[in-house]
């Protein structure tokens, strides 16, 4: 029987778990502006695709108004579809 270090348990699991929960996302969209909602690890860039496929849509492409920070890591972009 093969059993799993009681370590490797401690260190795996909570990676998994912020792996489920990683991932940019678009929280808002019209034909005029997109929110997108991301962590560290996808950074601006990440969400800036997002923005453009989104934006690409309404045939138009994704402009950066602002960013916010809230906490360590949950961040938003706020782009104009132009």
């Amino acid at each position: 029987m093969t059993r799993i270090p009681l370590r490797l348990a401690a260190v795996v699991s909570p990676l998994v778990a912020l792996a489920a929960c990683s991932g940019a996302a678009v929280v808002e969209s019209s034909a005029t502006a997109v929110t997108v909602r991301y962590t560290s690890l996808e950074g601006i860039e990440g969400a800036t695709q997002l923005a453009q496929k989104a934006c690409a849509v309404h045939h138009k492409t994704a402009r950066l108004r602002n960013t916010a920070n809230f906490g360590l890591d949950e961040r938003y972009g706020h782009f104009n579809c132009v």
